[in-house]
């Protein structure tokens, strides 16, 4: 008898791994046609991408729940000893197909009743059992729920039972070795389906966030994936209403709310704008790590920056501008929602729970909207702080580039980036003829410190030595010499962009995604490095042709100022809740909050002036200290016990009101809230 190409009981094993992905399809499409009422006809064209996507969850579910076949299948396949448990098997299957139905029965109950997705938050109903089974039974069909889920239940025992009838009623004659191949045949394809993408990162939950629609991102889903990707978040939502309310006068007073109201924890402020707005075109440019300790500014004899430092000269430049957390995924998050990332765990940009974000930019209407990266936005998961809250963003990420010429891990080097950002922007506006807002994240001053073939003619110093590097703030001549580099790319940006036809209508903003830690730092004031200030302070740029008054700004400022800075510049009307304010307006109070988690215990901090309020997050030992000073840590809490008292206020204040609007500043649906109050 010939041999079959592929063994029976890899066929079985991959018949039932495709039977579970066609459900999981059939029930995605039912959920469009219960809950269509929600799905706007200006969307109906993302549907295709929905689906698509939605498909590859339901690949990496149904991989999940075929594991534990194929492995059982395999070990029948090399021992006959096992297949005595076949009933077993059947029955565990059986038990596996109910509980996934389960879920799916939960997921369509709970997004009827509040219009979301299923997440792990639902086991929070089991503190009060009694009185959610009492629910449950008053509200929902329970018993067709619990008829239905036997009925699949046995058609799963069936169906598996089946499968393992067909695997081995006929021996395909493979030897061992031959069996092992197939094996790992099998497990390799359903790895990549569970992958999920060719890409350097897997698909993750933000995937599903690629519309500014909530419903269309709800749609693509997986109910059972999304319950897996929200657990460990459902344990973090360690807000306190109480603790937010209690430090609110201070806050609003800092933020100048509108209409203050403790109780309902009220944060709004809209921004008139001015009686004539500017449509500028805006180009936001995130510089990995251009840390102040290592810049020109501090650094003038070595000059590691020299082209940013001569911007400067005719720019807004401000020098005390700090980054609330050191880290570049907080850094995007906080940039983009103008909220400190105070998570504890992981990033904000990884927690699907608070994805949901207002971005003041949006108000930029009639503008053409960009993120460009060198390599996937799915690092750090910010695709879904991107796509979902950025409405119309063109997103452009490694395999989206006219030259794709990957350098490291980092994607395509800055140059490459740089060059393909200045063409795309100079080729879109002369089709649109629409001003544009762009955000251009940089990532080559980072390890491996790679210094691509096509340099731009860039020369590394090899003078410098490691013991000269280390006391100027770098932990190595190769770190030096790739800041260099990092500046010498943004030099060449700026040629290729003068020469082009959007430049003379051109905003530039220049800023440091965080600082970085050196311990020697003999250019910085002591206090600088033991305060851990140094991770936190970068340089801020205003540049471009439309800056008529270059000035140095010494007012204290902070990263999450940067889109209401913008804003301001622009003259442009918006409202926000959030923490970030205009840093150009000289009426508000300057300040910077930060939140230097990865240290531990965890200082929460704000910086005012020479002033430096800290306390740590878990023994409460705080202190007030003049950070730039000689007798830097000498605590002056006693001797000036009202800024002490006001600094603790905005410290502990702002990082209690950012923990309670991580999960209250959402999108707001109504965009005529912003017209009816300007």
């Amino acid at each position: 008898m010939k041999k079959p190409v592929v063994p029976f009981w890899i066929r079985s094993y991959f018949c039932f791994f495709l039977a579970n992905w066609a459900v999981f399809e059939l029930l995605r499409v039912i959920f469009l046609y219960v809950f269509r009422g929600a799905l706007t006809p200006q969307h109906y064209h993302e549907l295709w991408t929905t689906f698509y996507i939605g498909a590859k969850f339901d690949f990496r579910l149904a991989g999940a729940v075929a594991a534990p076949l194929g492995l059982y299948l395999a070990l029948c396949a090399f021992w006959r000893g096992a297949r005595k448990a076949k009933k077993l098997m059947c029955w565990f299957c059986a038990l596996l197909e109910a509980a996934v139905m389960l879920v799916y029965f939960a997921d369509f109950a709970h997004y009827s009743y509040i219009s979301m997705r299923i997440t792990a938050s639902v086991f929070k109903y089991s503190e009060n059992a009694l009185i959610s089974a009492q629910m449950m039974w008053q509200t929902y069909p329970v018993i067709w729920i619990l008829l239905g889920l036997l009925l699949w239940g046995t058609l799963g025992y069936f169906f598996t039972k089946k499968l393992l009838v067909r695997a081995f009623e006929r021996e395909d004659g493979y030897r061992w070795k031959g069996k092992l191949g197939w094996f790992f045949a099998g497990l390799l394809i359903t790895a990549a389906l569970m992958f999920g993408q060719i890409s350097q990162y897997p698909l993750r939950w933000s995937n599903a966030y690629h519309s500014t629609n909530n419903f269309i991102c709800n749609l693509t889903l997986n109910p059972a994936v999304n319950l897996f990707d929200t657990y460990r978040f459902a344990q973090s939502k360690d807000y306190s209403e109480e603790a937010a309310r209690e430090y609110y006068p201070e806050v609003a007073k800092y933020l100048q709310v509108d209409k203050p109201d403790a109780e309902t924890l009220n944060y709004l402020r809209v921004i008139k704008g001015s009686k004539t707005p500017k449509d500028y075109n805006v180009v936001v440019i995130f510089m990995e790590s251009f840390a102040w300790n290592k810049s020109s500014f501090t650094n003038p004899d070595l000059d590691p920056t020299p082209f940013a430092k001569k911007l400067a000269e005719r720019s807004i430049l401000f020098t005390n501008f700090f980054t609330p957390t050191s880290a570049t995924a907080r850094a995007v998050f906080a940039t983009l929602t103008g909220l400190p990332d105070v998570s504890a765990i992981k990033t904000s940009s990884r927690n699907p729970f608070i994805v949901d974000q207002h971005v003041v930019a949006n108000a930029l209407s009639d503008y053409e909207k960009y993120y460009f990266i060198g390599g996937s936005s799915s690092w750090g998961n910010i695709r879904g702080v991107i796509e979902h809250n950025l409405a119309d963003i063109h997103m452009y990420e490694e395999g989206k580039f006219q030259n794709e010429r990957r350098n490291d891990v980092w994607g395509i080097s800055d140059l490459d980036l740089f060059r393909e950002a200045n063409r795309i922007l100079e080729e879109d506006q002369q089709k649109t003829k629409k001003p544009f807002f762009a955000i251009i994240q940089t990532a080559g001053y980072h390890r491996p410190y790679t210094i691509p073939e096509d340099n731009a003619g860039f020369v590394p110093d090899t003078k410098l030595t490691e013991e000269q590097a280390h006391k100027r703030s770098f932990v190595s001549v190769a770190e030096y010499n790739s800041l260099r580099l990092s500046d010498h790319f943004l030099a060449e940006f700026f040629r290729l962009a003068e020469k082009s036809e959007y430049y003379k209508n051109t905003l530039f903003v220049i800023f440091g995604d965080h600082g970085l830690a050196a311990p020697e730092s003999e250019n910085m004031p002591r206090g600088y490095v033991e305060w851990n200030l140094i991770n936190h302070q970068v340089p801020l740029i205003l540049a471009g042709p439309v800056v008529k008054h270059p000035r140095v700004i010494e007012r204290t400022a902070s990263q999450v100022d940067i889109l209401p800075t913008i804003m301001g510049f622009l003259g442009r009307a918006y409202f926000t809740r959030a923490i970030g304010r205009d840093a150009l307006n000289d009426r508000l109070e300057p300040g910077a909050f930060i939140y230097s988690w990865a240290q531990t215990p965890h200082p929460i901090g704000f910086v005012q002036g020479e002033y430096y309020y800290q306390i740590l997050d878990t023994d409460g030992k705080d202190g007030l200290y003049k950070f730039g000073a000689e007798d830097f840590s000498r605590d002056l809490s006693k001797e000036q016990p009202q800024r002490y008292k006001h600094m603790k206020n905005m410290a502990l204040g702002l990082y209690e009101t950012s923990r309670y609007l991580l999960y209250h500043n959402q999108k707001v649906a109504d965009q005529d809230q912003l017209k009816e109050n300007v």
